[in-house]
């Protein structure tokens, strides 16, 4: 018995030996009844369920027999339930599992319906920025516009300005445009007519004409009757009987004298023989150049002419030469040297200068009497035609300035020039 007792005390201390290592184990191999640092419940898988098996079943061995056998039972116990909180576990685990799942479907629509909305916003704010943009565009060409207005405002403002300044400039000149005599145009277009008579009078030596435009002039003023006015006819009246008392020359009548005259040089009859001592004479010189610095003038002049005379010129070469008829080349500078003679004394004819005119002429009259056929009707017509303007006056002795020209300009500056302004 009391080895009995003594065998069941061992027993039993062994079994407790076992229990504290079970304990132990458990401890170490972290089983489902601890929890993590979570809180959450932490299950052993089934590595770990075979490594406490190994453990239990060794620490069996070492035992007796009984204790192995109730410590089996203890091991097959412990495993049941480690199993059956490991499947609990498990379980809730995949409940958590598919509501985790549940969650981020919720969650992931919820980010992509967020996503489409931020999209959305962005695109607004897109179209936003756009539409500032071309506002901003719009803006600037309005302010463009605006500016452009304003400036067109002022310059119509200012044409507005100016277009008041100028109807009142033109309504002030209306006013004194009607306070004017009636009879200023009348005045005004006498006043015309003697500044025109003065300068044909005068400058281009036309009497005719002068006393026509002071004519013309007296008739427009016959029906004023005031002091001035009457002034001025006297000395329109005067002025027109002073140029009727000039010798008119004809000076345009001269000129188509000489034009005939110049016709007929190619028509003359040369003579078959002449003097030598006549064809001589008629380029002989009367007028040498003196040496008196004085004759200056009259030097010129003679100077001119000798070299006039002698622009075309036929020559003989010899005394016997003398008798011959003249060669068909020089009839013809002859001729031209006559017609360059008339011509010159034409020129000289129209600018009023008379020596010129007459020394051309005389030398032409003395080439025409040295070769030409004087019992020729030709040759007597040409010479009767060049020496009459020869000795016609064609000097005119006009005023140096019309007596009315001078009243009607000073009546002008006082009544005329400056109404009206």
């Amino acid at each position: 018995m009391v080895k009995e007792t003594s065998t069941t005390e061992s027993t039993s201390q062994k079994v407790e030996t076992l229990s504290g290592s079970a304990a132990a184990v458990e401890k170490q191999s972290k089983l489902p009844t601890q929890a993590g640092s979570s809180g959450a419940p932490v299950y052993v898988d089934q590595a770990q369920l075979k490594e406490l098996e190994y453990r239990l079943s060794t620490r069996m061995a070492q035992g007796s027999s009984g204790a192995k056998t109730g410590l089996l039972w203890l091991v097959t116990l412990i495993s049941l339930g480690a199993a059956g909180f490991a499947g609990f576990t498990a379980f809730q685990n995949q409940q958590k599992l598919m509501s985790m799942s549940s969650t981020y479907d919720t969650i992931k629509q919820q980010i992509a319906d967020a996503t489409f909305k931020v999209e959305q916003k962005a695109t607004l704010l897109e179209n936003a920025h756009t539409q500032n943009a071309a506002l901003q565009q719009t803006t600037s060409g309005l302010a463009q516009n605006f500016q452009t207005l304003g400036t067109t405002v002022n310059e119509l403002i200012a044409a507005q300005q100016q277009q008041g300044k100028t109807v009142s400039d033109l309504t002030a000149r209306v006013g004194a445009f009607e306070s004017r005599n009636p009879y200023d145009w009348q005045l005004a277009e006498s006043y015309f007519l003697v500044n025109n008579a003065q300068v044909k009078a005068v400058f281009e030596k036309d009497i005719k004409a002068a006393v026509w435009m002071l004519t013309q002039a007296d008739e427009l003023l016959i029906d004023i009757e005031d002091e001035q006015v009457v002034a001025l006819r006297e000395a329109i009246s005067r002025d027109i009987a002073n140029l009727n008392n000039i010798s008119i020359v004809d000076i345009r009548g001269m000129g188509m004298t000489l034009d005939r005259a110049y016709d007929n040089v190619d028509t003359l009859v040369l003579e078959g023989f002449t003097d030598p001592k006549t064809r001589a004479a008629a380029f002989e010189k009367s007028n040498e150049v003196s040496a008196d610095v004085a004759d200056w003038k009259t030097n010129l002049l003679n100077s001119a002419n000798q070299f006039a005379s002698r622009f075309v010129e036929v020559r003989r070469r010899d005394a016997e030469a003398a008798t011959e008829f003249l060669t068909p080349e020089q009839d013809v500078y002859l001729r031209e040297n006559i017609k360059t003679r008339i011509l010159l004394a034409k020129s000289d004819l129209s600018h009023g200068d008379k020596e010129a005119m007459q020394a051309n002429l005389a030398d032409a009259v003395r080439l025409i009497k040295a070769y030409y056929d004087p019992k020729s009707t030709i040759t007597t017509s040409t010479l009767d035609m060049l020496t009459g303007i020869e000795k016609s006056e064609i000097t005119i002795q006009t005023p140096e300035v019309l007596q009315s020209s001078a009243a009607f300009s000073q009546f002008a500056r006082e009544h005329l020039l400056g109404r009206g302004k």
